[in-house]
């Protein structure tokens, strides 16, 4: 069975829904604070270097699943298969669920053991892995 790139299609591709404005207000909650660190603590280095070891993974997946859906819906509001289920497998939640705190804890593991302990390329790979099994569900529910 082959898969088609994104395109038009006969599924609902909308942006008005409660899950993407989550996703949005989640995104622009993350990027005003740390508008707010910046502005009330520009010269606290060790703040900004807080706040992106925390929120850093977070805020490259929230803006990986906006710019995402965004595009999607924009360009073929209503999606084929594939497009179907890339839009589920963002805003329906469970990725981001799973792979957000995959990645942050494999992030601080390897920059707290200053490298000598490598789980930042694997937590990846097992995010990615994770996407890819909720893109053949939902694409199988198209």
């Amino acid at each position: 069975m082959a898969i088609s790139p994104p395109g038009p299609g006969t599924h609902d591709l909308a942006l008005s829904t409660p899950a993407f404005y989550l996703l949005a207000t989640t995104l622009a909650l993350f990027v005003v604070m740390l508008f707010l660190l910046r502005h009330f603590y520009p010269k606290r280095k060790r703040g900004l270097e807080g706040y992106l070891d925390a929120a850093g993974v977070s805020l490259a997946f929230l803006v990986f699943g906006f710019i995402l859906v965004v595009v999607l819906a924009s360009r073929d509001p209503r999606g084929n298969g594939t497009a179907y289920a890339l839009y589920e497998t963002i805003l329906a939640g469970y990725w981001l669920a799973f792979a957000i705190p995959v990645v942050t804890v494999g992030s601080s593991v390897q920059a707290r053991s200053r490298g000598a302990i490598g789980w930042l390329v694997p937590s990846i790979v097992i995010a990615v892995a994770m996407f890819f099994a909720l893109f053949a569900y939902y694409y199988s529910l198209a």
